[in-house]
Protein backbone atom coordinates (compact mmCIF):
# COMPACT_ATOMS: atom_id res chain seq x y z
CA UNK A 1 0.00 0.00 0.00
CA UNK A 2 1.30 3.43 -0.87
CA UNK A 3 2.11 5.56 2.20
CA UNK A 4 -0.55 8.21 2.88
CA UNK A 5 2.10 10.95 2.72
CA UNK A 6 2.88 9.93 -0.88
CA UNK A 7 -0.82 9.85 -1.77
CA UNK A 8 -1.22 13.39 -0.47
CA UNK A 9 1.75 14.52 -2.53
CA UNK A 10 0.33 12.94 -5.68
CA UNK A 11 -2.91 14.90 -5.19
CA UNK A 12 -1.27 18.19 -4.30
CA UNK A 13 -1.72 20.83 -7.02
CA UNK A 14 1.15 22.64 -8.73
CA UNK A 15 3.18 24.44 -6.09
CA UNK A 16 6.14 26.74 -5.58
CA UNK A 17 9.57 25.63 -4.46
CA UNK A 18 8.94 27.09 -1.02
CA UNK A 19 5.60 25.30 -0.73
CA UNK A 20 7.23 22.06 -1.83
CA UNK A 21 9.83 22.36 0.92
CA UNK A 22 7.11 22.83 3.52
CA UNK A 23 5.18 19.89 2.12
CA UNK A 24 8.25 17.67 2.15
CA UNK A 25 8.82 18.39 5.81
CA UNK A 26 5.16 17.70 6.53
CA UNK A 27 5.48 14.40 4.69
CA UNK A 28 8.39 13.31 6.85
CA UNK A 29 6.64 14.26 10.07
CA UNK A 30 3.44 12.64 8.85
CA UNK A 31 5.25 9.48 7.81
CA UNK A 32 6.86 9.13 11.21
CA UNK A 33 3.55 9.86 12.93
CA UNK A 34 1.66 7.38 10.79
CA UNK A 35 4.20 4.70 11.51
CA UNK A 36 3.89 5.36 15.22
CA UNK A 37 0.10 5.21 15.15
CA UNK A 38 -0.28 2.29 12.74
CA UNK A 39 2.10 -0.01 14.59
CA UNK A 40 1.44 1.20 18.11
CA UNK A 41 4.87 2.62 18.92
CA UNK A 42 5.72 5.88 20.65
CA UNK A 43 6.77 8.72 18.40
CA UNK A 44 10.18 8.92 20.09
CA UNK A 45 10.67 5.22 19.33
CA UNK A 46 10.12 5.62 15.58
CA UNK A 47 12.21 3.27 13.47
CA UNK A 48 14.28 5.97 11.73
CA UNK A 49 15.70 9.44 12.27
CA UNK A 50 17.85 11.67 10.07
CA UNK A 51 20.95 13.56 11.19
CA UNK A 52 23.63 15.60 9.44
CA UNK A 53 27.35 15.85 10.12
CA UNK A 54 28.80 19.35 9.87
CA UNK A 55 32.59 19.45 9.55
CA UNK A 56 34.46 22.16 11.43
CA UNK A 57 34.63 24.16 8.22
CA UNK A 58 30.89 23.66 7.65
CA UNK A 59 30.16 25.00 11.14
CA UNK A 60 32.29 28.07 10.54
CA UNK A 61 30.79 28.74 7.11
CA UNK A 62 27.14 27.82 7.46
CA UNK A 63 26.15 27.86 11.14
CA UNK A 64 28.42 30.20 13.09
CA UNK A 65 27.59 33.30 10.99
CA UNK A 66 24.12 34.42 12.07
CA UNK A 67 23.33 35.72 8.58
CA UNK A 68 23.77 32.19 7.13
CA UNK A 69 21.60 30.29 9.56
CA UNK A 70 18.18 30.74 8.03
CA UNK A 71 19.41 29.65 4.61
CA UNK A 72 21.09 26.62 6.16
CA UNK A 73 17.98 25.72 8.11
CA UNK A 74 15.93 25.88 4.91
CA UNK A 75 18.19 23.17 3.46
CA UNK A 76 17.77 20.93 6.50
CA UNK A 77 13.99 21.14 6.84
CA UNK A 78 13.04 19.13 3.71
CA UNK A 79 15.23 16.28 4.95
CA UNK A 80 13.49 16.07 8.32
CA UNK A 81 16.79 16.50 10.16
CA UNK A 82 16.42 16.03 13.91
CA UNK A 83 20.08 16.26 14.89
CA UNK A 84 23.31 17.88 13.69
CA UNK A 85 26.78 16.65 14.66
CA UNK A 86 28.92 19.76 15.17
CA UNK A 87 32.55 18.94 14.55
CA UNK A 88 35.01 20.88 16.66
CA UNK A 89 38.26 19.71 15.12
CA UNK A 90 39.51 18.36 11.78
CA UNK A 91 43.25 18.86 11.60
CA UNK A 92 43.79 22.60 11.43
CA UNK A 93 40.06 23.29 11.10
CA UNK A 94 38.93 24.27 14.59
CA UNK A 95 35.76 25.62 16.17
CA UNK A 96 36.12 27.10 19.67
CA UNK A 97 33.79 25.66 22.34
CA UNK A 98 32.11 29.03 22.76
CA UNK A 99 31.03 29.01 19.10
CA UNK A 100 29.91 25.38 19.27
CA UNK A 101 27.77 26.16 22.33
CA UNK A 102 26.20 29.14 20.59
CA UNK A 103 25.32 27.06 17.51
CA UNK A 104 24.07 24.22 19.73
CA UNK A 105 21.69 26.57 21.51
CA UNK A 106 20.44 28.12 18.28
CA UNK A 107 19.72 24.69 16.80
CA UNK A 108 17.89 23.69 19.97
CA UNK A 109 15.69 26.72 19.48
CA UNK A 110 14.79 25.36 16.05
CA UNK A 111 13.88 21.95 17.51
CA UNK A 112 17.11 20.27 16.34
CA UNK A 113 19.40 18.42 18.74
CA UNK A 114 23.21 18.55 18.59
CA UNK A 115 26.19 16.33 19.30
CA UNK A 116 29.91 16.88 19.00
CA UNK A 117 32.41 15.34 16.62
CA UNK A 118 36.09 15.04 15.75
CA UNK A 119 38.01 13.85 12.71
CA UNK A 120 41.33 12.69 14.13
CA UNK A 121 43.50 13.83 11.23
CA UNK A 122 46.78 15.75 11.41
CA UNK A 123 47.34 19.44 10.82
CA UNK A 124 50.11 21.95 11.32
CA UNK A 125 48.63 22.80 14.71
CA UNK A 126 47.18 19.41 15.64
CA UNK A 127 48.86 16.05 16.16
CA UNK A 128 51.72 14.53 14.19
CA UNK A 129 51.28 13.12 10.72
CA UNK A 130 52.26 9.51 10.02
CA UNK A 131 55.14 8.83 7.65
CA UNK A 132 53.13 6.76 5.13
CA UNK A 133 50.90 7.88 2.28
CA UNK A 134 47.49 8.45 3.84
CA UNK A 135 46.66 11.51 5.94
CA UNK A 136 46.51 9.70 9.27
CA UNK A 137 48.13 10.35 12.63
CA UNK A 138 51.23 8.95 14.28
CA UNK A 139 49.71 7.78 17.56
CA UNK A 140 53.07 7.08 19.19
CA UNK A 141 53.85 10.78 19.22
CA UNK A 142 52.99 12.43 22.58
CA UNK A 143 51.71 15.52 20.79
CA UNK A 144 49.04 13.49 19.02
CA UNK A 145 47.83 11.96 22.27
CA UNK A 146 47.88 15.28 24.10
CA UNK A 147 45.95 17.10 21.38
CA UNK A 148 43.26 14.44 21.05
CA UNK A 149 42.78 14.21 24.84
CA UNK A 150 42.52 17.99 24.96
CA UNK A 151 39.71 17.94 22.42
CA UNK A 152 37.62 15.57 24.51
CA UNK A 153 38.17 17.58 27.68
CA UNK A 154 37.13 20.74 25.87
CA UNK A 155 34.10 19.40 24.04
CA UNK A 156 32.66 17.40 26.93
CA UNK A 157 31.66 20.75 28.42
CA UNK A 158 29.57 21.49 25.33
CA UNK A 159 27.92 18.21 24.31
CA UNK A 160 26.39 15.22 26.04
CA UNK A 161 27.36 13.01 23.06
CA UNK A 162 30.46 13.04 20.85
CA UNK A 163 31.32 10.94 17.80
CA UNK A 164 34.81 9.96 16.61
CA UNK A 165 34.96 10.01 12.81
CA UNK A 166 36.65 7.11 11.03
CA UNK A 167 40.29 8.18 11.21
CA UNK A 168 41.13 6.33 14.42
CA UNK A 169 43.67 4.23 12.53
CA UNK A 170 47.26 4.37 11.37
CA UNK A 171 49.71 3.07 8.82
CA UNK A 172 52.73 4.64 10.49
CA UNK A 173 56.05 2.80 10.13
CA UNK A 174 58.33 5.44 11.68
CA UNK A 175 61.29 4.40 13.86
CA UNK A 176 59.26 5.22 16.97
CA UNK A 177 56.43 2.94 15.88
CA UNK A 178 58.84 0.23 14.76
CA UNK A 179 60.53 0.25 18.16
CA UNK A 180 57.20 0.24 20.00
CA UNK A 181 55.84 -2.77 18.11
CA UNK A 182 58.68 -4.87 19.57
CA UNK A 183 58.64 -7.50 16.87
CA UNK A 184 54.86 -7.87 16.62
CA UNK A 185 53.29 -7.86 13.16
CA UNK A 186 52.32 -4.32 12.17
CA UNK A 187 48.65 -5.26 12.18
CA UNK A 188 48.75 -6.63 15.74
CA UNK A 189 50.82 -3.71 17.01
CA UNK A 190 48.44 -1.12 15.55
CA UNK A 191 45.37 -2.78 17.03
CA UNK A 192 47.00 -3.13 20.44
CA UNK A 193 48.15 0.50 20.35
CA UNK A 194 44.83 2.07 19.43
CA UNK A 195 42.82 -0.11 21.81
CA UNK A 196 45.18 0.90 24.63
CA UNK A 197 44.61 4.62 23.93
CA UNK A 198 40.81 4.67 24.11
CA UNK A 199 40.51 4.89 27.90
CA UNK A 200 43.32 7.37 28.73
CA UNK A 201 42.99 9.56 25.63
CA UNK A 202 39.20 9.60 24.97
CA UNK A 203 37.06 8.15 27.74
CA UNK A 204 38.82 9.48 30.83
CA UNK A 205 39.29 13.10 29.61
CA UNK A 206 35.67 13.28 28.48
CA UNK A 207 34.11 11.73 31.59
CA UNK A 208 36.30 13.76 33.91
CA UNK A 209 34.38 16.80 32.65
CA UNK A 210 30.98 15.15 32.06
CA UNK A 211 30.54 11.75 33.75
CA UNK A 212 27.37 10.90 31.83
CA UNK A 213 28.70 11.77 28.36
CA UNK A 214 27.89 9.28 25.60
CA UNK A 215 30.71 8.41 23.22
CA UNK A 216 30.29 7.05 19.69
CA UNK A 217 32.91 5.36 17.55
CA UNK A 218 32.36 5.36 13.81
CA UNK A 219 33.96 2.56 11.81
CA UNK A 220 34.75 3.13 8.11
CA UNK A 221 33.39 1.02 5.25
CA UNK A 222 36.59 -0.90 4.43
CA UNK A 223 35.78 -3.82 6.75
CA UNK A 224 38.06 -6.43 5.15
CA UNK A 225 41.11 -4.25 5.89
CA UNK A 226 40.25 -2.95 9.37
CA UNK A 227 42.79 -5.09 11.15
CA UNK A 228 45.70 -4.00 8.94
CA UNK A 229 45.47 -0.37 10.06
CA UNK A 230 44.48 -0.69 13.70
CA UNK A 231 40.71 -1.10 13.79
CA UNK A 232 39.65 -3.88 16.16
CA UNK A 233 35.86 -3.62 16.63
CA UNK A 234 35.72 -6.55 19.04
CA UNK A 235 37.95 -4.71 21.53
CA UNK A 236 37.18 -1.13 20.54
CA UNK A 237 33.40 -1.13 20.82
CA UNK A 238 33.02 -1.97 24.55
CA UNK A 239 34.31 1.38 25.93
CA UNK A 240 31.94 3.30 23.65
CA UNK A 241 28.22 3.75 24.19
CA UNK A 242 27.22 3.48 20.55
CA UNK A 243 28.62 2.42 17.20
CA UNK A 244 28.13 4.16 13.85
CA UNK A 245 28.93 2.37 10.61
CA UNK A 246 30.30 3.75 7.37
CA UNK A 247 27.87 2.77 4.61
CA UNK A 248 29.37 5.16 2.05
CA UNK A 249 29.51 2.98 -1.07
CA UNK A 250 29.34 6.00 -3.41
CA UNK A 251 29.59 5.46 -7.17
CA UNK A 252 30.71 1.93 -8.18
CA UNK A 253 31.85 3.15 -11.60
CA UNK A 254 34.45 5.69 -10.50
CA UNK A 255 38.08 5.19 -9.57
CA UNK A 256 38.81 7.95 -7.07
CA UNK A 257 36.97 6.36 -4.14
CA UNK A 258 37.34 2.78 -5.36
CA UNK A 259 35.00 0.63 -7.39
CA UNK A 260 32.97 -0.09 -4.28
CA UNK A 261 29.80 -2.13 -4.74
CA UNK A 262 26.48 -0.65 -3.55
CA UNK A 263 26.09 -3.62 -1.19
CA UNK A 264 29.24 -2.87 0.80
CA UNK A 265 27.51 -0.63 3.33
CA UNK A 266 24.97 -3.35 4.10
CA UNK A 267 27.66 -6.01 4.50
CA UNK A 268 29.73 -3.73 6.72
CA UNK A 269 26.79 -2.84 8.96
CA UNK A 270 25.62 -6.42 9.39
CA UNK A 271 29.13 -7.70 10.12
CA UNK A 272 29.80 -4.95 12.65
CA UNK A 273 26.41 -5.60 14.25
CA UNK A 274 27.46 -9.22 14.74
CA UNK A 275 30.59 -7.97 16.54
CA UNK A 276 29.27 -4.98 18.48
CA UNK A 277 25.66 -5.98 19.10
CA UNK A 278 22.68 -3.71 19.69
CA UNK A 279 24.80 -0.61 20.30
CA UNK A 280 25.29 -0.61 16.49
CA UNK A 281 22.78 2.13 15.75
CA UNK A 282 23.75 4.60 13.05
CA UNK A 283 24.75 4.52 9.39
CA UNK A 284 26.85 7.31 7.90
CA UNK A 285 27.20 7.97 4.18
CA UNK A 286 28.22 10.86 1.99
CA UNK A 287 27.74 12.60 -1.34
CA UNK A 288 31.25 12.08 -2.73
CA UNK A 289 31.15 11.15 -6.44
CA UNK A 290 27.50 10.13 -6.07
CA UNK A 291 24.76 10.57 -8.59
CA UNK A 292 21.43 11.32 -6.95
CA UNK A 293 20.55 7.64 -7.34
CA UNK A 294 23.83 6.43 -5.81
CA UNK A 295 23.24 8.65 -2.82
CA UNK A 296 19.76 7.29 -2.16
CA UNK A 297 20.89 3.70 -2.77
CA UNK A 298 23.12 4.20 0.28
CA UNK A 299 20.11 5.23 2.35
CA UNK A 300 18.05 2.17 1.39
CA UNK A 301 20.98 -0.19 2.01
CA UNK A 302 21.51 1.38 5.42
CA UNK A 303 17.87 0.91 6.38
CA UNK A 304 17.82 -2.66 5.09
CA UNK A 305 20.90 -3.32 7.23
CA UNK A 306 19.04 -2.18 10.34
CA UNK A 307 20.24 1.38 10.95
CA UNK A 308 17.84 3.47 13.03
CA UNK A 309 19.66 6.74 12.32
CA UNK A 310 21.00 7.94 8.98
CA UNK A 311 23.81 10.49 9.25
CA UNK A 312 24.38 12.48 6.08
CA UNK A 313 27.93 13.70 5.50
CA UNK A 314 28.17 16.59 5.13
CA UNK A 315 26.36 19.88 5.71
CA UNK A 316 28.42 21.69 3.06
CA UNK A 317 27.18 19.34 0.33
CA UNK A 318 23.58 19.80 1.45
CA UNK A 319 23.92 23.59 1.39
CA UNK A 320 25.53 23.21 -2.04
CA UNK A 321 22.37 21.52 -3.38
CA UNK A 322 23.73 18.09 -4.20
CA UNK A 323 20.98 16.45 -6.28
CA UNK A 324 20.93 13.43 -3.98
CA UNK A 325 19.35 15.45 -1.19
CA UNK A 326 16.28 16.44 -3.19
CA UNK A 327 15.78 12.82 -4.23
CA UNK A 328 16.29 11.65 -0.65
CA UNK A 329 13.66 14.11 0.56
CA UNK A 330 11.17 12.66 -1.92
CA UNK A 331 11.98 9.10 -0.83
CA UNK A 332 11.86 9.68 2.93
CA UNK A 333 8.33 8.28 3.33
CA UNK A 334 9.44 5.08 1.58
CA UNK A 335 12.50 4.85 3.83
CA UNK A 336 10.39 5.33 6.97
CA UNK A 337 8.01 2.66 5.72
CA UNK A 338 10.85 0.23 4.99
CA UNK A 339 12.50 0.93 8.35
CA UNK A 340 9.31 -0.02 10.13
CA UNK A 341 8.95 -3.20 8.06
CA UNK A 342 12.44 -4.49 8.92
CA UNK A 343 12.58 -3.30 12.53
CA UNK A 344 12.95 -6.26 14.86
CA UNK A 345 12.77 -8.77 12.02
CA UNK A 346 14.92 -11.90 11.89
CA UNK A 347 17.08 -12.06 8.78
CA UNK A 348 17.34 -15.23 6.72
CA UNK A 349 19.97 -16.18 4.20
CA UNK A 350 23.46 -17.57 3.60
CA UNK A 351 25.78 -16.98 6.54
CA UNK A 352 29.10 -15.48 5.40
CA UNK A 353 31.59 -16.31 8.14
CA UNK A 354 34.30 -13.71 8.71
CA UNK A 355 36.05 -13.97 12.10
CA UNK A 356 37.46 -10.70 13.49
CA UNK A 357 40.92 -9.71 12.26
CA UNK A 358 40.91 -12.34 9.52
CA UNK A 359 42.94 -12.07 6.32
CA UNK A 360 41.03 -12.34 3.04
CA UNK A 361 43.83 -13.42 0.67
CA UNK A 362 42.28 -12.97 -2.81
CA UNK A 363 38.71 -12.84 -1.47
CA UNK A 364 38.77 -9.21 -0.36
CA UNK A 365 35.22 -7.75 -0.21
CA UNK A 366 33.82 -10.98 -1.67
CA UNK A 367 30.59 -10.63 0.33
CA UNK A 368 29.78 -7.41 -1.56
CA UNK A 369 29.89 -9.20 -4.92
CA UNK A 370 27.88 -12.16 -3.68
CA UNK A 371 25.22 -9.67 -2.64
CA UNK A 372 25.24 -8.19 -6.13
CA UNK A 373 24.43 -11.63 -7.57
CA UNK A 374 21.20 -11.58 -5.57
CA UNK A 375 22.34 -13.91 -2.82
CA UNK A 376 20.85 -13.11 0.62
CA UNK A 377 24.22 -12.84 2.35
CA UNK A 378 24.39 -12.52 6.15
CA UNK A 379 27.89 -11.55 7.29
CA UNK A 380 28.78 -12.80 10.76
CA UNK A 381 31.85 -12.71 12.99
CA UNK A 382 30.61 -15.74 14.97
CA UNK A 383 30.22 -19.26 13.68
CA UNK A 384 26.61 -19.60 12.45
CA UNK A 385 25.85 -22.79 14.37
CA UNK A 386 22.33 -23.34 13.05
CA UNK A 387 22.65 -21.99 9.51
CA UNK A 388 21.30 -24.12 6.66
CA UNK A 389 23.79 -22.58 4.23
CA UNK A 390 27.27 -21.27 5.05
CA UNK A 391 29.73 -19.45 2.79
CA UNK A 392 33.42 -19.77 3.65
CA UNK A 393 35.86 -17.46 1.93
CA UNK A 394 39.53 -17.26 2.86
CA UNK A 395 38.55 -15.19 5.91
CA UNK A 396 36.87 -18.20 7.53
CA UNK A 397 40.14 -20.15 7.54
CA UNK A 398 41.32 -17.93 10.42
CA UNK A 399 39.16 -20.13 12.68
CA UNK A 400 41.36 -23.13 13.63
CA UNK A 401 38.22 -25.25 14.21
CA UNK A 402 36.50 -24.40 10.94
CA UNK A 403 37.00 -27.82 9.33
CA UNK A 404 35.13 -29.62 12.09
CA UNK A 405 32.43 -26.98 12.01
CA UNK A 406 31.83 -27.27 8.26
CA UNK A 407 31.60 -31.05 8.65
CA UNK A 408 28.83 -30.46 11.16
CA UNK A 409 26.86 -28.42 8.61
CA UNK A 410 27.19 -31.22 6.04
CA UNK A 411 26.25 -33.91 8.57
CA UNK A 412 22.96 -32.21 9.37
CA UNK A 413 22.08 -31.79 5.69
CA UNK A 414 23.20 -28.21 5.11
CA UNK A 415 25.05 -26.56 2.24
CA UNK A 416 28.67 -25.43 2.51
CA UNK A 417 30.06 -23.09 -0.16
CA UNK A 418 33.78 -22.36 -0.32
CA UNK A 419 36.31 -20.61 -2.54
CA UNK A 420 39.65 -21.91 -3.85
CA UNK A 421 41.39 -19.48 -1.49
CA UNK A 422 39.67 -21.09 1.50
CA UNK A 423 40.56 -24.60 0.29
CA UNK A 424 44.18 -23.61 -0.16
CA UNK A 425 44.32 -22.36 3.44
CA UNK A 426 42.71 -25.43 5.05
CA UNK A 427 44.50 -28.15 3.10
CA UNK A 428 44.03 -31.28 1.04
CA UNK A 429 41.59 -33.21 3.23
CA UNK A 430 38.91 -30.56 2.74
CA UNK A 431 39.69 -30.45 -0.97
CA UNK A 432 38.94 -34.18 -1.04
CA UNK A 433 35.60 -33.56 0.67
CA UNK A 434 34.79 -30.93 -1.94
CA UNK A 435 35.90 -33.19 -4.80
CA UNK A 436 38.36 -30.67 -6.23
CA UNK A 437 42.03 -29.75 -6.02
CA UNK A 438 43.80 -26.40 -5.89
CA UNK A 439 47.48 -25.82 -6.45
CA UNK A 440 49.80 -24.45 -3.78
CA UNK A 441 49.63 -20.98 -5.34
CA UNK A 442 46.67 -19.15 -6.92
CA UNK A 443 46.64 -18.53 -10.66
CA UNK A 444 44.68 -15.38 -11.30
CA UNK A 445 42.81 -15.41 -14.60
CA UNK A 446 39.60 -14.47 -16.38
CA UNK A 447 36.84 -16.35 -18.14
CA UNK A 448 34.62 -14.63 -20.68
CA UNK A 449 32.46 -17.61 -21.68
CA UNK A 450 30.49 -19.89 -19.35
CA UNK A 451 28.91 -23.27 -19.99
CA UNK A 452 25.81 -24.42 -18.08
CA UNK A 453 24.78 -27.81 -19.35
CA UNK A 454 24.53 -27.52 -23.13
CA UNK A 455 24.04 -23.74 -23.00
CA UNK A 456 26.92 -21.33 -23.62
CA UNK A 457 26.86 -17.79 -22.25
CA UNK A 458 29.19 -15.04 -23.43
CA UNK A 459 29.91 -12.45 -20.77
CA UNK A 460 30.11 -8.73 -21.43
CA UNK A 461 32.35 -8.49 -18.35
CA UNK A 462 34.77 -11.40 -17.73
CA UNK A 463 34.87 -13.11 -14.34
CA UNK A 464 38.01 -13.16 -12.23
CA UNK A 465 38.74 -16.76 -11.21
CA UNK A 466 41.52 -18.98 -9.88
CA UNK A 467 42.76 -21.08 -12.80
CA UNK A 468 44.50 -23.45 -10.38
CA UNK A 469 41.15 -25.03 -9.43
CA UNK A 470 40.64 -28.52 -10.86
CA UNK A 471 37.54 -30.71 -10.67
CA UNK A 472 37.99 -34.25 -9.38
CA UNK A 473 34.99 -36.17 -8.01
CA UNK A 474 32.70 -33.13 -7.91
CA UNK A 475 30.19 -32.36 -10.65
CA UNK A 476 30.99 -29.25 -12.63
CA UNK A 477 27.75 -27.27 -12.80
CA UNK A 478 29.26 -24.19 -14.45
CA UNK A 479 32.46 -24.23 -16.48
CA UNK A 480 34.49 -21.32 -17.77
CA UNK A 481 36.57 -20.95 -20.90
CA UNK A 482 39.93 -19.28 -20.42
CA UNK A 483 42.84 -18.70 -22.77
CA UNK A 484 44.49 -21.97 -21.78
CA UNK A 485 41.38 -24.15 -21.81
CA UNK A 486 38.47 -24.64 -19.43
CA UNK A 487 38.20 -24.45 -15.66
CA UNK A 488 35.42 -25.12 -13.15
CA UNK A 489 33.46 -22.06 -12.03
CA UNK A 490 30.92 -23.86 -9.82
CA UNK A 491 31.20 -27.46 -8.64
CA UNK A 492 28.93 -29.51 -6.43
CA UNK A 493 29.38 -32.74 -4.50
CA UNK A 494 27.15 -34.65 -2.11
CA UNK A 495 28.96 -35.20 1.18
CA UNK A 496 27.39 -36.90 4.18
CA UNK A 497 23.81 -35.57 4.22
CA UNK A 498 24.69 -32.20 2.73
CA UNK A 499 26.07 -30.51 -0.37
CA UNK A 500 29.59 -29.15 -0.78
CA UNK A 501 29.86 -26.38 -3.38
CA UNK A 502 32.96 -24.62 -4.67
CA UNK A 503 32.41 -21.21 -6.24
CA UNK A 504 35.51 -20.18 -8.16
CA UNK A 505 35.25 -16.53 -7.24
CA UNK A 506 38.31 -14.34 -7.02
CA UNK A 507 38.11 -10.66 -6.14
CA UNK A 508 41.29 -8.87 -5.00
CA UNK A 509 44.56 -9.72 -3.32
CA UNK A 510 47.09 -7.48 -1.61
CA UNK A 511 49.06 -7.50 -4.87
CA UNK A 512 46.04 -6.10 -6.73
CA UNK A 513 45.84 -3.25 -4.22
CA UNK A 514 49.52 -2.45 -4.55
CA UNK A 515 49.38 -2.55 -8.36
CA UNK A 516 46.60 0.04 -8.32
CA UNK A 517 48.29 2.12 -5.60
CA UNK A 518 45.15 1.58 -3.50
CA UNK A 519 45.14 1.16 0.27
CA UNK A 520 41.55 0.60 1.32
CA UNK A 521 38.87 0.18 -1.37
CA UNK A 522 38.14 -2.05 -4.35
CA UNK A 523 40.89 -1.29 -6.87
CA UNK A 524 39.18 -2.32 -10.13
CA UNK A 525 35.78 -3.29 -11.59
CA UNK A 526 34.80 -6.97 -11.54
CA UNK A 527 32.35 -8.93 -13.64
CA UNK A 528 30.86 -10.78 -10.68
CA UNK A 529 28.40 -7.94 -10.03
CA UNK A 530 27.09 -7.96 -13.61
CA UNK A 531 26.13 -11.56 -14.30
CA UNK A 532 23.46 -12.17 -16.95
CA UNK A 533 20.18 -13.55 -15.63
CA UNK A 534 20.76 -17.16 -16.72
CA UNK A 535 24.10 -17.36 -14.90
CA UNK A 536 22.95 -15.46 -11.80
CA UNK A 537 19.89 -17.71 -11.57
CA UNK A 538 21.99 -20.89 -11.78
CA UNK A 539 24.39 -19.69 -9.07
CA UNK A 540 21.52 -18.54 -6.87
CA UNK A 541 19.57 -21.77 -7.32
CA UNK A 542 22.54 -23.92 -6.30
CA UNK A 543 23.60 -21.87 -3.31
CA UNK A 544 20.15 -21.17 -1.87
CA UNK A 545 18.59 -24.63 -2.31
CA UNK A 546 18.16 -25.21 1.45
CA UNK A 547 16.57 -21.76 1.84
CA UNK A 548 13.85 -22.47 -0.74
CA UNK A 549 14.44 -19.12 -2.39
CA UNK A 550 12.63 -19.02 -5.73
CA UNK A 551 13.94 -16.01 -7.57
CA UNK A 552 14.80 -15.18 -11.16
CA UNK A 553 16.74 -11.95 -11.68
CA UNK A 554 19.92 -10.71 -13.32
CA UNK A 555 22.99 -9.60 -11.41
CA UNK A 556 22.75 -6.13 -9.94
CA UNK A 557 19.66 -6.90 -7.85
CA UNK A 558 20.16 -7.32 -4.10
CA UNK A 559 17.94 -9.69 -2.12
CA UNK A 560 17.21 -9.33 1.62
CA UNK A 561 15.04 -11.89 3.37
CA UNK A 562 13.18 -11.31 6.62
CA UNK A 563 10.54 -13.26 8.51
CA UNK A 564 7.86 -10.86 7.27
CA UNK A 565 8.96 -10.66 3.65
CA UNK A 566 11.70 -10.13 1.10
CA UNK A 567 13.14 -6.83 -0.12
CA UNK A 568 14.73 -6.55 -3.57
CA UNK A 569 16.92 -3.59 -4.46
CA UNK A 570 17.61 -2.85 -8.12
CA UNK A 571 21.01 -1.13 -8.40
CA UNK A 572 20.85 -0.96 -12.18
CA UNK A 573 20.12 2.09 -14.30
CA UNK A 574 17.33 0.20 -16.09
CA UNK A 575 14.10 -1.40 -14.96
CA UNK A 576 14.53 -5.13 -14.31
CA UNK A 577 11.98 -7.91 -14.54
CA UNK A 578 12.08 -10.20 -11.52
CA UNK A 579 10.17 -13.35 -10.71
CA UNK A 580 9.83 -13.98 -6.98
CA UNK A 581 7.93 -17.20 -6.39
CA UNK A 582 4.72 -16.79 -8.38
CA UNK A 583 4.96 -13.02 -8.53
CA UNK A 584 6.40 -11.10 -11.46
CA UNK A 585 7.72 -7.66 -10.65
CA UNK A 586 9.12 -4.77 -12.63
CA UNK A 587 11.55 -2.94 -10.34
CA UNK A 588 12.44 0.57 -11.54
CA UNK A 589 16.05 1.72 -11.59
CA UNK A 590 17.58 2.21 -8.13
CA UNK A 591 14.40 1.23 -6.35
CA UNK A 592 13.31 -1.27 -3.71
CA UNK A 593 10.32 -3.60 -3.74
CA UNK A 594 8.93 -5.50 -0.77
CA UNK A 595 7.24 -8.87 -1.20
CA UNK A 596 5.37 -9.99 1.95
CA UNK A 597 5.95 -13.54 3.15
CA UNK A 598 3.18 -16.00 2.32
Amino acid sequence: MKPLACTLLDRWPARSVAAESVLRLAMVVLAAGLLASQWGVRAEAAALRISVYATADDVLRHLAPTDQRDATLAKLRPLGVSRVFLEGRRGDEYVPPRVLAEVRDWLAGQGIASAGGIATVPGNTFGTRQNEGLGWLNWEDPRTRRDVAGFFSENADVFDEVIVDDFFCTGDTSPASDAARAGRPWSQYRRDLLVSLIEPMIVQPARARRPDIRLIIKFPQWYDRFHLFGYDPERMAPPFDRVWVGTEARNPLTRRMGYVQPTEGYMNFRWLHSVCGEKTVGAWFDHIECTAENFVDQAFQSVLAGASELTLFRLGDIVGDHPGDALLARRLPDLFDLAQKVKGQTRRGIAFYKPPNSDADDNLYLADYLGMIGLPILPTADWPANAAAVFLGAQAAADPEVVGKLRGVLDRGGTVVVTPAFLRRVGERVQLLAGVAVGPEPQAGEVATLGIGAAVHSLAHPLDVDLALEGRSARVRISGRAAGGTCPVLTERRESRGRFIVLNARTFSEADFRAANEWLLSPKPLGWSQLPAAVANEVRTRLTAPLRLRLAAPGGVGVYRFTAGTAMHNFRDQTVEVRAGRERLAIPPHDVRWVPAR
